[in-house]
């Protein structure tokens, strides 16, 4: 089923023109199911990934706070990207080998169109903030979403501009508005995005491979006219359907067990409180993520400066977070976040990649990280008992109890008011019939997938309820510790686990791979070793 090297250069080759040069890249969460686990790029769309803006993509974490709970989800918006892009070479590919398709590509005049929806997939989330979603909600104003800041980074900056520009289809008045059909595949209920970061998520937080579902779900997959929509669409074919439910599943399961968990809404918690103290002046050493806030939280589109937005990464937050040793140690945010020097080194290996032989040197910026960084494993003392439980309680439970827990936290604060404790509701969103999915049942009628007479899965939303307390501010306060506890003991009552359990065979300790013997790691003396001279 899968893609062969040849067949995607002949896409390429088909898109670009005869006299392009293709480069390869591997990506190892292609191993399990492919014999070829390259991504390949025309020297255009190559070097579309190595401007400023895409580069800066790989120094900020994929699952963004998700790193303080599981060390091994170190992998970035750059891996994703590349992997994004490969998923829609991969769709086109398959297409490819069908002649009526490409007739109707090229009588249609829509390789212009394909190459557009190519580079979409490419820029998707450059729009993204340090730690990506967990923060996601400070940036901007509520009508300013990543999205929209991509937008204007595309809109402001030159060299993407012109990156974008020098990736052009081989094709005289091309349509480049396309016939719509490719829309669903690129921001849909399943689309390449999600292709990709719901499979690498899955590997990278141990619950293990899937990547062989895409590869049935691109085979089952054709171009089609729909009569009541009066255009083309990509239709699934019946056999599909057990793949479909199994995808939308998948990423409910995913959003249940990770991107909006318990444990993850702690994180985003945590980190939410964090950056409000760093806006607050609290970090005495976060001086330039101070300004950077101040300059952005609350802010307009408008008034948002592309230049200064793109000089911020997790490089920089982390590393003004530890360059002050003294005050690591006394504040319990920072703390929590040193905790764990192993999670610490891998965040440095995937975001500065040590064996990338592209560089002749590191930055000063990634210099100045590493010098801090091991000074903080060689002097830091051991905070072994620090846990985020004691700066973030977070209950959450599948019915309302809002008003039964709110009236039982008064009787312990006696009435004393708080911001610290606020509730929340988050909702699952199983499918969204604003991008339906089409597929034909064994008479050849096409459906939406909501309608579709054999469908075995419930596609309604989900709601979920919680509570979330922030022990820092109740001290601030003046709530005494006895009353925090006693908060805790309540909250333990109502917690409801939901989480699944992780896969223990999928090993993406990227440490593995730079280490030289087995047993424990003695971090202090490895850090030459993992961060050689360039």
């Amino acid at each position: 089923m899968e893609t062969t090297k040849q067949e995607q250069e002949e896409l390429l080759k088909w898109l670009f023109g005869d006299n392009i040069n293709i480069k390869q890249e591997e990506d190892i969460t292609l191993a399990p199911y492919y014999e070829d686990i390259n991504i390949y790029y025309t020297d255009e769309i190559y070097n579309l990934f190595k401007t400023n803006v895409l580069k800066r993509e790989g120094k900020i974490m994929q699952l963004g706070s998700e790193f303080l709970q599981s060390e091994n989800t170190y992998h970035t918006r750059l891996e994703h990207s590349k992997g994004s892009y490969r998923n829609i070479i991969q769709f086109l590919s398959i297409q490819y080998r069908k002649p009526e398709w490409r007739e109707y590509i090229e009588k249609n005049k829509l390789k212009g169109y394909l190459v557009e929806k190519i580079k979409f997939m490419c820029i998707h989330d450059i729009g993204h903030s340090m730690f990506s979603h967990a923060i996601e909600e400070l940036i901007g104003d509520k009508n300013c979403t990543h999205e929209d800041i991509g937008r204007k980074i595309v809109q402001d900056d030159e060299e993407i501009q012109q990156a974008l520009k020098n990736i052009q289809a081989n094709e005289q008045d091309s349509n480049i508005k396309g016939d719509g059909s490719l829309e669903s595949l690129c921001e849909g209920n399943i689309d390449f995005d999600r292709m990709d970061f719901l499979l690498r998520d899955r590997i990278y937080t141990g619950r293990g491979y899937k990547n062989d579902l895409i590869l049935k779900l691109n085979m089952m997959c054709d171009i089609e006219y729909i009569p009541e929509k009066g255009s083309y669409e990509y239709v699934y074919r019946p056999e599909a359907l057990e793949y479909i439910e199994e995808f939308l599943q998948t990423r409910v399961d995913m959003y249940k067990s990770e991107y909006a968990s318990k444990n993850t809404k702690s994180t985003d918690i945590f980190m939410s409180y964090l950056v409000q103290e760093i806006k607050d002046g609290k970090i005495k050493s976060a001086k330039k993520i101070q300004k950077f806030l101040e300059h952005i939280v609350g802010k307009s589109l408008e008034e948002i400066d592309v230049e200064e937005f793109l000089q911020t990464n997790d490089i920089v937050f982390l590393n003004e977070l530890i360059c002050d040793l003294n005050q690591v140690e006394q504040n319990e945010l920072l703390s929590y976040i040193t905790k764990s020097k192993q999670t610490l080194l891998q965040v440095a290996i995937s975001l500065l990649d040590p064996q990338n032989t592209e560089y002749s040197s590191y930055s000063e910026e990634e210099k100045e990280f590493l010098k801090n960084l091991k000074n903080l494993i060689k002097n830091q003392k051991n905070n072994t008992n620090q846990n985020l439980e004691d700066i973030i309680i977070n209950v959450e439970f599948k019915e309302y109890k809002g008003n039964q827990i709110k009236e039982e936290i008064n009787k312990i604060l006696e009435g004393q008011h708080t911001d610290g404790i606020h509730e929340y509701t988050k909702t699952y969103k199983k499918y969204n019939k604003n991008q339906p999915i089409y597929i034909k049942d064994r008479n050849n009628k096409i459906y939406t997938l909501d309608k579709y007479p054999m469908l075995q899965i419930d596609l309604s939303d989900e709601n979920k309820y919680g509570y979330e307390i922030i022990v820092p501010q109740l001290k601030k306060q003046g709530i005494s510790l006895e009353k925090i506890d006693q908060i805790k003991q309540l909250i333990k009552q109502y917690q409801e686990q939901e989480n699944q359990p992780r896969s223990e065979k999928v090993d993406t300790n990227r440490m593995s791979m730079f280490k030289t013997q087995t047993g424990e790691i003695a971090y202090e003396d490895k850090m030459e070793e993992f961060f050689p001279e360039r």
